[in-house]
């Protein structure tokens, strides 16, 4: 007989309720008890940043050079915000790569592979089910995140509740989630319907900026159509207007703009404090 597992159970009950997830955003927004208690059951204790896309950086970033501690190997060319991600998974006791992407599954993407699916790091991802993915080496997970990359999908990186119950993985702070996430299925495309109190877990990466330059806009709307995924940029008469408190300066827009209307410039100590941040939310070591 077949043991049946919590995730049997969890994944189908996602697929059948995830569209319905603005709904419930908007009902937080009008109904502040409903949103304390969802913040309490599923977001409680969230951290998570978003990285802009590698390729962005590489080709508009402003930095010249990094300081990283020499005894952290990462690469040899300039630093980019997957760095993060690679020196995370090179720390890790545990790394575990879905063989699906859940949001992408549930909403039926036509975009994107639905088998690039999240990885895990810590103690929490050696608890997951091995009918939803597998442990891997630090070089599989390395080049599952490069894949993800080259694919067009963006990183983020963070402590997830929703993720240790649908996954029952146990303690928040024993699973590290990477999630590799695309403009038209991701959860946080609710993020703008939430009330700040949620919707303010989800965080640009510190000293990233989204930089305008209006004397090479030419108004085509790449920028818009679609792309962003949190509806920050807005089209004007005479140019775009950028919201930077919804902003989370992914690079989509970014890598859209064929006309360097739009730039992105990372801070020389981005890394490092991005690095910081990430250790403090999850002992990735924990055996």
């Amino acid at each position: 007989m077949k043991k049946i597992r919590f995730t049997d159970i969890s994944v189908p009950v996602i697929r059948l309720t995830f569209k319905q997830r603005f709904w419930l955003a908007k009902t937080c927004n009008k109904i502040p008890p409903v949103a304390w208690v969802v913040k309490k059951i599923f977001f409680d204790g969230d951290d998570i940043q978003v990285l802009p896309m590698d390729k962005v950086v590489q080709k508009n970033s402003l930095i010249k050079s990094i300081d990283v501690d020499n005894h952290v190997p990462l690469v040899k060319s300039s630093p980019v915000p997957s760095d993060v991600l690679k020196l995370m998974i090179q720390k890790s006791r545990y790394r575990f790569i879905m063989n699906f992407c859940i949001c992408r599954t549930a909403n039926n993407c036509e975009k994107f592979p639905h088998e690039l699916g999240c990885l895990f790091l810590g103690k929490g991802a050696s608890r997951i089910s091995p009918n939803v993915g597998r442990l891997a080496s630090i070089d599989e997970a390395i080049e599952h995140i490069e894949k993800c990359g080259e694919a067009g999908l963006v990183h983020i990186i963070g402590r997830n509740k929703i993720d240790c119950l649908w996954l029952n993985a146990g303690k928040h702070d024993e699973l590290l989630t990477i999630c590799n996430c695309c403009d038209c299925c991701c959860l946080w495309k609710m993020a703008p319907y939430l009330p700040e109190q949620i919707g303010n877990s989800l965080m640009p990466m510190e000293g990233i900026e989204l930089v305008y330059n209006p004397k090479f806009c030419t108004l085509c709307g790449a920028c818009t159509r679609e792309k962003c995924f949190v509806h920050a940029i807005t089209m004007e008469t005479d140019g775009i207007n950028i919201d930077k408190v919804r902003c989370k300066k992914c690079g989509r827009c970014v890598d859209s703009c064929k006309y360097n209307g739009l730039t992105i410039s990372m801070d020389s100590d981005t890394i490092n404090r991005s690095i910081e941040h990430v250790e403090k939310l999850v002992d990735v070591k924990l055996i």
